[in-house]
């Protein structure tokens, strides 16, 4: 049996009850950040059940990592599909299956994937089938606080594959390149005694007018960036999601936080992105007497070529599967994509189930998307990987 023949074969054993029941029993174990290691014990019990070789990751005790493994014949490459454990911190509906879709925190962001790693695998080992490289499985926690130290500290272990599949977001698309994301902060100092407005000295530095103008000096460089344009992408981006200062009507205010994001193209770096926010602090320092202090942190953007060996597998997986081509996209949103291709210098797309309800109050996924994530793993793995010479 060729290898597409016996990827099709094995995509009809694909269980849909299986994967809803995994879903929700996972879904209804908390996992917030720093809190998934009943979740992960779980999910590695359920991997070891399904006939793969699995292993905790213990460095962060609250927060272990599940490795598994299932090793290939022909010592070919390693193809690794990924998720993450925990959800948003936030009340959610409650878990049940109801109309076609799983209802509950964590249901579509991130657990049904994690649930059709598992069914992929299951069906692989079940079905005996040798690969000629390893499958590599990983859920890891720590993501929804955007720390992944975890995730980190696997990849500076060697713990990851030649190419990746982050089993998030949509497979409406296939993201080829992603924008950048940091998370900002602009600290601007005050009168820390809260003194009397009446009392206070004329021209003395004012918080809360010198965040006023980072904010016009913001915008203007939003209007920028408007103009910055990437394939797939659009345009580059500074979002500002905060402005905090000052606590009492006729007090000066004690200090200024204005906060938010600023998305940029997969050419520029963070350092260039710490030196713009430089910039516009000193000038606002400059010019209101304020010290300005700035926080960021992020992950750069990233690009993976159409051409690259495990972009061809998803997209021809996908159409063998759907019946439909899969078009080429960018994204927007930032996840562990940009992880693997800059921290372990190997190709990562993500391909998920679906990413429309993730962390709103309504969180749910469509059963027939995560059966259909399912059955396109086991395609691009088999089509990846390839299958032992004479062995099913």
């Amino acid at each position: 049996m060729d290898t597409d023949s016996l990827a099709a074969s094995l995509a009809e054993i694909v269980d849909p009850q299986r994967i809803m029941q995994l879903t929700l029993d996972m879904v209804r174990i908390p996992s917030p950040p720093g809190g998934e290691r009943a979740v992960s014990e779980f999910y590695a019990d359920e991997l070891r059940t399904a006939g793969l070789e699995v292993e905790l990751d213990n460095e962060f005790p609250d927060s272990p990592s599940v490795v598994a493994r299932l090793r290939g014949r022909n010592g070919g490459p390693t193809l690794q599909l990924d998720g993450h454990t925990d959800t948003v911190d936030l009340p959610g509906p409650e878990p049940r299956f109801e109309d076609g879709y799983i209802h509950g925190r964590g249901s579509e962001d991130m657990k049904a994937s994690l649930a059709a790693m598992a069914e992929a695998g299951r069906i692989l080992c079940e079905a005996g089938v040798e690969l000629d490289g390893d499958l590599l499985l990983t859920a890891h926690g720590r993501h929804e606080s955007a720390t992944n130290e975890t995730l980190i500290s696997l990849i500076g272990k060697g713990v990851h594959g030649d190419a990746v599949i982050v089993t998030e977001l949509g497979g409406k698309d296939l993201p080829i390149t992603g924008m950048g994301l940091v998370f900002w902060e602009l600290r601007i100092a005050g009168d820390e005694e809260g003194i009397h407005e009446t009392v206070a000295e004329a021209g003395a530095p004012h918080a809360v007018m010198a965040g006023h103008r980072a904010v016009q000096l913001l915008r203007e460089k939003a209007a920028e960036l408007a103009e910055i344009q990437h394939p797939y992408l659009g345009a580059e981006s500074i979002f500002i999601g905060r402005f905090q200062g000052g606590d009492y009507f006729n007090r000066m205010p004690a200090g200024c936080v204005i906060g938010g994001t600023r998305r940029f193209g997969p050419g520029c770096s963070l350092d260039e992105i710490r030196e713009e926010f430089a910039r516009l602090a000193a000038r606002v320092q400059a010019e209101s007497g304020a010290e300005v202090e700035v926080w960021l942190d992020g992950i750069e953007g990233y690009s993976v070529d159409e051409n690259e060996r495990l972009a061809k597998a998803l997209l021809r997986s996908h159409e063998q599967v759907t019946g439909e081509p899969l078009p080429l996209a960018g994204t927007r949103a930032a996840a562990n994509v940009p992880h693997f291709v800059h921290l372990a210098h190997v190709p990562a797309l993500y391909y998920g189930a679906s990413y429309l309800t993730a962390h709103s109050e309504l969180e749910r996924v469509e059963l027939a998307q995560v059966v259909r994530a399912t059955k396109v793993y086991i395609h691009a793995i088999l089509a990846y990987l390839g299958v032992a010479e004479g062995a099913v």
